[in-house]
């Protein structure tokens, strides 16, 4: 619960820096309540860490809590009535000016009489804390230092012991008699179950023996036909899953839809995380037994449920590390090489953090995480091995209490950040960016003086996955996290110590207290007109949940994010004022919605659906602007955003000249319908050039400004071009911009990009090319591409000869070719390339890779088939 007090006297620090104006009269007040919660931080963090079952101290902590809250209430309104009041003001005749004085004389009158009640409750609990053995000199905020960790890829490199589980598996899938196989996993969570599947999908993959292969995660809050749509998305395309959907098939006909389809495939299917015994009963019809050599696998914690899936078959239970292989696992987590490489005064240590985690895999990973976060000296690592009071393997219910102490262990910063998690529904694979803008609309993080709240955010982000509390899921290719989530015992943790400070409530419940709302199931409205008071935050993730229900029951809700809207339950979001950050997806086919009261709103993002926005200059606190589907956004005052770093979704117009040069914020930037004859060129370079922090440039268009033109684009990162370029060629690698780590090209010349040229660039991690024309030899010198991971080509229709030289593209890991129908081979030079993990080949019938790339019999085969995974 100190997080709580924490973070609002870190709030009310900035609000006396940066609005004293505001504050004149209550300055005083405000300063002791902002001292007095550092101190009562102080006394929850001493409670957190001597634990106690004292009623009297556990009533203090809520109480401390619930004023904390109460604070946060009281200035939140004071400052939103004053906002709303200075737009009147500045629209008002001159003979409203007096009312509108004597109302702010009102508010503050009466912001003091809250200010006073409030601080007479915090003097009463402050004189208190004494008499509990409390230390009262502990008033000062405490910097818990950090070291930054580095990111941990994300892939299995680092688990040891499944070698013989994945071969054992891999003989049932290849040696079955053709009838469907059926496997079955258990164990206790945090074994590993996920981890060996994940590791059998992959060969599976590369084997090639299947025509079809699927990865579904099941868990304990499956709806059966979200699952099954899922499924027919990923398999038969979204434009099915879509068409059902709007169809309203059941169960029966989606899995009905589902088994025609893979009547004729050889198919591996895995289903992961399966929780009771009548999931295979009832799904196991869409998955048909053609006698073909198919096969399905499933995860579960339970015995009985491996044992349902097929009597007939004996399921694979999951083992504990042996105690060797833990010792290698910690102090590899730990950042070192292995058990050998440890100094001998850790060893003791290390060896009662294995022995606590009774070689439980996920307890070995978190403990390590928090040792990579501290001194190696002995006195660190014993001060954690001595918190660790139970036995993972002998007391499993224990579990999620021993994880905890990676919570505990967590910098104040942090913790709010790793409680945020616990909002997204089980197994969600969340994307970084937005989590990182939730975070800052929420009030977690603050600026500093060289840098921004979201780059603060994402240095966060890093340090939980350093300290494996979070799983990377996938990077991006200009050095950070694409998307990530949290392993179910993880989400159990960060559940159960999020309900214990009201931080969030997973029930729509008037009565509850609590400030954020998930909701990931099929909810119905409540009854009368209760009213969700306390809300402020309210994230949906399910189509059929009730947008206005909720949206009129929650005056004060800050963070609004809904997966499907429509224009009747839109307009309930007009009147939030306290709105900081609002997503969703749009099913009508546009929205013109009106911004006066939206004076704090940092995020507007549309998913899906047309949005007009008229008059965008009212927004003037706005950061993130990403109209995904956007076909019309009124620049008029886009020159007045200063906090601007995100415009995606916005047309091409003169706006570039006059009001682009003036978002010296941007960090991303995507601009549609560009026209060089019409757009000035000259002038639209010279204003991209002033955005001395744009990071992410996506231009479409025709006559779009040469990449040599961009070169003054210092920190730019990724580049991606659609349509026509002009202007002249760059003549060498120097002329590009010169941090490049992603670049993307559609439909360009290619003099504007010459491949050779392209190999000199340094810090180019990923380049994909669609629809490249041009005549003769592509040849890849040795020391080309010196950092690239991965290459797509895409129709590149006129290339007959590739050739790429030993030493050449020497960090590539997957490469993906598809419909290039004039080469006539792989280039040889393949073979050479140990780090080439995953080759994907889509290739026209006839062509001349048709047959070379055939597996054992193929001309070409010999140069590819080193590689792990071939699709």
């Amino acid at each position: 619960m100190a997080e709580v007090a924490y973070a609002v006297a870190k709030d009310l620090a900035r609000l006396l820096k940066d609005e004293a104006d505001l504050l004149s009269g209550v300055r005083e007040e405000v300063e002791y309540m902002k001292t007095q919660l550092k101190r009562m931080h102080a006394f929850l963090e001493y409670a957190n860490v001597h634990p106690t079952e004292n009623p009297i101290v556990k009533n203090r902590v809520g109480e401390i809590r619930d004023i904390a809250y109460e604070v946060q209430d009281v200035i939140e309104n004071f400052f939103i009535n004053e906002q709303r009041r200075r737009k009147r003001r500045s629209h008002c005749m001159l003979g409203f000016i007096k009312r509108h004085a004597c109302t702010t004389l009102i508010d503050r009158h009466e912001i003091s009489v809250n200010i006073e009640n409030i601080n007479k409750k915090i003097k009463e609990i402050s004189e208190s804390l004494p008499s509990y053995g409390i230390d009262q000199g502990s008033t000062s905020e405490v910097i818990e230092p950090r070291r930054p960790q580095p990111l941990l890829p994300p892939d299995e490199k680092d688990i040891v012991g499944l070698d013989q589980e994945v071969k054992e598996i891999m003989g049932r899938l290849r040696d079955g008699d053709g009838r469907r196989c059926t496997i079955s996993i258990f164990g206790m969570g945090g074994l590993g179950k996920t981890t060996l599947a994940r590791k059998v999908y992959i060969r599976a993959k590369a084997s090639m023996q299947f025509g079809c292969l699927d990865w579904v995660t099941v868990s304990n809050e499956y709806n059966e036909q979200q699952l099954l749509l899922g499924m027919i998305k990923e398999m038969m395309g979204e434009k099915y899953a879509e068409e059902y959907s709007k169809k309203r098939l059941s169960k029966t006909d989606l899995a009905g839809e589902l088994k025609k389809f893979l009547e004729n495939k050889k198919y591996f299917i895995i289903l992961d995380d399966v929780w009771n015994t009548n999931f295979w009963e009832t799904m196991s019809c869409a998955f048909p037994d053609m006698n073909n050599g198919s096969a399905v696998m499933i995860t579960t914690r339970y015995k009985d449920v491996a044992k349902s899936f097929d009597p007939n078959t004996p399921p694979i239970e999951m083992k504990f590390l042996s105690y060797e292989e833990c010792l290698n696992l910690l102090v590899k987590k730990a950042g070192l090489h292995d058990a050998s490489s440890c100094r001998v005064e850790l060893l003791g240590p290390a060896n009662r953090i294995v022995e606590r985690c009774g070689r439980l895999p996920l307890g070995i990973v978190v403990f390590g995480g928090i040792l990579s976060c501290k001194d190696r000296t002995a006195t660190e690592w014993w001060k954690v091995a001595e918190k660790i009071k139970w036995e993972l393997s002998k007391k499993p219910d224990d579990c999620i209490k021993v994880l905890g102490l990676s919570y505990d262990d967590l910098p104040m910063d942090l913790k709010n950040c790793f409680l945020y998690f616990s909002l997204f529904p089980e197994d969600y694979e969340i994307d970084a960016k937005k989590l990182i803008r939730l975070w800052v609309a929420e009030g977690f993080v603050q600026e500093t003086e060289e840098n921004t709240m979201e780059e603060v955010a994402e240095e966060y982000l890093k340090d939980l996955i350093g300290r494996c509390m979070v799983q990377m899921m996938e990077e991006d290719y200009i050095g950070g996290v694409q998307t990530c989530r949290l392993h179910d015992l993880m989400r159990e943790l960060s559940i159960l110590k999020a309900k214990e400070i009201r931080f969030l409530d997973t029930k729509p419940k008037p009565s509850s207290d609590a400030r954020r709302l998930t909701i990931s199931e099929t909810t119905e409205e409540g009854e009368g007109q209760s009213v969700f008071q306390n809300l402020r935050t309210l994230l949906s993730f399910n189509e059929d949940s009730h947008l206005p229900y909720f949206c009129h029951r929650s005056p004060r809700v800050k963070v609004l994010h809904w997966t499907d809207c429509n224009n009747d339950s839109l307009h309930c979001i007009g009147r939030k004022y306290h709105l900081r950050y609002l997503d969703f997806c749009f099913s009508d086919w546009s929205w013109s919605p009106k911004f006066p009261r939206f004076y704090n709103l940092q995020t507007l993002k549309v998913s899906k659906g047309i949005v007009y926005v008229c008059n965008i200059s009212r927004l003037c606190k706005l950061r993130h602007l990403i109209l995904l589907d956007g076909e019309g956004c009124n620049t008029a005052g886009l020159e007045g955003m200063k906090d601007l770093q995100t415009l995606i979704g916005i047309k091409a117009g003169d706006w570039m000249k006059s009001d682009l040069p003036k978002l010296t914020n941007l960090r991303t930037l995507n601009i549609s319908n560009y026209e060089g004859r019409l757009h000035e060129p000259e002038a639209f370079v010279r204003s991209l050039v002033q955005l001395k922090h744009l990071v992410t440039l996506h231009l479409s268009g025709h006559r779009i400004p040469s990449l040599r033109t961009l070169s003054g684009l210092v920190h730019l990162l990724e580049l991606e071009i659609s349509g026509e370029i002009n202007g002249p060629a760059p003549r060498s690698h120097e002329e590009l911009p010169p941090k490049l780590n992603k670049l993307v090209i559609r439909q360009c010349e290619p003099k504007h990009y010459p491949i050779a040229m392209l190999g000199k660039l340094p810090s180019l991690r990923f380049l994909q090319i669609f629809f490249y024309y041009d005549d003769g030899i592509w040849q890849m010198k040795k020391g080309d591409f010196p950092h690239l991971q991965v290459l797509k080509l895409h129709e590149v229709t006129r290339i007959q000869e590739w050739t790429v030289d030993d030493g050449a593209l020497p960090q590539l890991q997957r490469l993906a070719i598809s419909f290039c129908d004039q080469l006539k081979m792989l280039p040889d030079g393949l073979r050479h390339i140990s780090t080439l993990r995953q080759l994907s080949l889509e290739i026209t019938r006839g062509t001349p890779l048709e047959s070379r790339v055939k597996k054992e019999t193929g001309e070409d085969w010999d140069k590819i088939k080193h590689v792990p995974m071939i699709e």
